[in-house]
């Protein structure tokens, strides 16, 4: 090879080099910059979410057991079940705010007819505890299948895939009628500090047919709360944003006294039959940020809170099939503590960990304390 084309030669290499190191090094820029790296953990209140539904398929009910294994919700003592369980989650982890939703067909099972126990009940552990509570009311709740719709309320409404249910006039009156009458009945109750209006509105349930809502009846469900709570406590909207494109929490923050959101670091994603864990909080500019939305709120006078943070395995499986044995690989004790630290440095107020039923499951079924003894480590770190 002659001098000149060895100069060419490595006059391709080095430029091959320094663009491979440019591009290594906006690589290294974009992620020691990002929010979830950069900002300050703030002095968030740290809380958890409970439902009682998920604390029943985990405690109560065997897997692979069918209709015969499941628990059912007209059982006589449910109401006193889910209380006890509840506040024994308040005891093992010193949670002092617990977030609970009101499910519509439990609290009106038939048109007109209210049924308080399961939820006053709760509220009662929570007051016993001398813990506060967030509670939501609407058609959405925590959990499976997330719409809780009475059979009554849907009559004369023809349900399609992927339609938004609170275009349906005659199902939205009936939902903002139960609202204004839950609402009116837990007013009273001290330990309530906040409330939201829906549970993620705006979001297609994969759970119910892609059903969602709409901003303006997420609006009036807000409105209807404020009109019928005397002490005027705080309204907050969640919205389960994945990828910054999602402009709808500025919807949520126009409309609520809190913007809150759902913040699920690790995704599951498969490729040739094998399953990676993808930290979404590292994926540079595609990633929302939290940081920014908290700063926005405040400017406005408002607050930005984390109403649900992934603390148990993100599965599509039988969550219960899950164990010291046969581990998640989505998510570990440690990395769960990694979440906290995330959902800190977007500056929320407060935090409530998902995952509190999961982790008595583990403790019971298993003798794991791990999922517990972290719950504790993260609330007893918080503001």
């Amino acid at each position: 090879m002659g001098l000149r084309r060895r100069w060419q030669v490595a006059g391709i290499a080095g430029g091959a080099l320094a663009a491979l190191a440019l591009l290594l090094g906006q690589v290294w820029l974009t992620l020691h910059l990002q929010w979830s790296n950069r900002e300050p953990p703030a002095d968030s209140a740290i809380g958890i979410n409970f439902s009682c539904d998920q604390a029943e398929y985990l405690l109560l009910e065997e897997p692979g057991a069918g209709p015969d294994g499941h628990a059912d919700d007209g059982r006589p003592g449910r109401a006193a079940w889910c209380a006890e369980v509840l506040r024994q989650l308040i005891d093992l982890t010193g949670a002092g705010l617990v977030r609970l939703s009101v499910n519509w067909d439990e609290v009106e099972p038939r048109e007109g007819e209210f049924d308080f126990s399961v939820i006053e009940a709760q509220l009662d552990a929570v007051r016993a505890a001398g813990a506060t509570a967030n509670v939501s009311i609407g058609m959405k709740a925590q959990r499976h299948p997330e719409f809780y719709i009475p059979a009554w309320a849907l009559e004369g409404v023809e349900l399609r895939d992927g339609m938004v249910l609170s275009e349906e006039p005659a199902l939205r009156a009936r939902a903002l009628r139960m609202v204004a009458a839950v609402t009116a009945r837990l007013a009273g109750r001290p330990e309530i500090d906040s409330w939201t209006a829906e549970n993620e509105g705006y979001i297609a349930s994969h759970r119910a047919q892609n059903w969602s809502l709409g901003r303006d009846y997420v609006a009036d469900v807000a409105a209807a709360i404020r009109a019928n709570d005397p002490l005027g406590r705080p309204v907050a909207i969640n919205h389960a944003q994945h990828y910054v494109m999602d402009r709808r929490w500025k919807e949520a923050l126009a409309d609520a006294d809190v913007l809150a959101q759902s913040l699920y670091p690790r995704r599951n994603y498969f490729l040739a039959g094998r399953q990676f864990v993808i930290d979404i909080l590292q994926i540079g500019w595609l990633m929302p940020n939290y940081a920014y939305q908290a700063r926005t709120a405040r400017a406005a006078g408002k607050q930005f809170w984390v109403t649900e943070l992934q603390a148990e395995p993100w599965t599509d499986g039988d969550a219960r099939r899950i164990s010291p044995a046969n581990p998640s690989k989505n998510l570990s004790p440690a990395t769960m503590l990694k979440n906290v630290d995330y959902a800190r440095r977007t500056g929320a107020e407060r935090i409530y960990l998902w995952g509190a039923e999961w982790w008595l499951y583990q403790l019971e079924r298993f003798g794991d304390g791990r999922w517990i003894e972290a719950a504790r480590q993260a609330i007893a770190g918080g503001g």
